[in-house]
């Protein structure tokens, strides 16, 4: 992955860029577009987390897939930690969506109002 692609991805990871910003400079990279697309009459695989907080939705990203796997480097070892201790382990889980057949929801963490929910599209 190119230097200037890790840093695209960096500024998304840190919210000082949202994803039509991120998906326009990998563009002008040449890196192609970030969107899902279609791929041999098969719709390419999006995930999508879902976070909410009292109610309230805080996150809510949508990723390629492809775009997924080179942002799990970027997860701060605390969020890894916690979902280590769900027994989630994100790299088996990008490995398993390619397996699957339909979209649907692979995760959903409850604590009281709180939610997390990843899903794919």
């Amino acid at each position: 992955m190119s230097e200037e692609r890790m840093r695209i991805l960096e500024m998304l990871e840190q919210g000082k860029i949202n994803t039509e910003e991120a998906e326009e400079l990998l563009k002008s990279l040449g890196e192609g577009e970030v969107k899902p697309q279609v791929s041999g009459g098969r719709k390419k695989k999006s995930l999508k987390i879902l976070v909410s907080e009292d109610e309230s939705e805080k996150v809510n990203i949508t990723l390629p897939l492809g775009l997924a796997r080179g942002l799990l480097k970027f997860i701060p070892s605390s969020a890894k930690e916690t979902l280590i201790k769900e027994d989630i382990d994100l790299d088996q889980l990008l490995s398993s969506i390619d397996e699957l057949e339909e979209a649907g929801e692979l995760v959903r963490i409850e604590d009281g109002e709180d939610r997390v929910i990843i899903k794919v599209e």
